[in-house]
């Protein structure tokens, strides 16, 4: 029980620094609202893949983009560290699914598990949402021996996720 009283604390704490001392990291319609130590992080590259396309990739000192054969996971991630993904498919179906529009999946995530994305065996998060005509999926990926307060703000910037004129 203290266990999950610490997180929910941390969740909480690192929410309101965010808001508070963060920055706006926007590209391609889209942005976060990131803590001061984040930064935009150079996409790897979509490769073949024609949609979804990666719209914005934010990530704390040292996530660097790596050669693989997967769109998401493709980043280096420090093993305290944490990044996160913004990839958008062109219409809110030509993901082949059907999502309800709105913010609320955002909303449910609020802890990291194993294994989260394809091509990273680490920790993370995922929620799909459809804005705008569009699906989007954010991603949240952090290392092993990331912080619980390091979590909550990588968890923080993900729900932050919004569309941009």
């Amino acid at each position: 029980m203290r266990t999950v009283v610490s997180a929910i604390l941390a969740l909480a704490l690192a929410s309101v620094a965010c808001a508070r001392s963060g920055q706006t990291v926007r590209a391609h319609g889209v942005a976060v609202s990131t803590p001061a130590d984040r930064r935009r992080v150079p996409a790897a590259g979509d490769g073949p893949i024609t949609d979804p396309r990666t719209l914005l990739v934010v990530g704390t000192a040292g996530v660097a983009p790596k050669a693989t054969q997967c769109q998401i996971g493709t980043y280096r991630v420090p093993s305290n560290g944490a990044v996160v993904v913004i990839v958008g498919w062109k219409t809110a179906t030509s993901g082949g699914g059907r999502i309800n529009p709105g913010r609320w999946p955002l909303k449910a995530m609020t802890s990291v598990r194993r294994p989260s994305t394809e091509c990273f065996a680490g920790r993370g998060a995922s929620a799909s949402v459809a804005l705008g005509r569009r699906a989007y999926q954010v991603n949240v990926m952090v290392g092993d021996s990331a912080s619980t307060q390091r979590v909550a703000a990588a968890l923080a910037v993900g729900r932050s996720f919004r569309l941009t004129p």
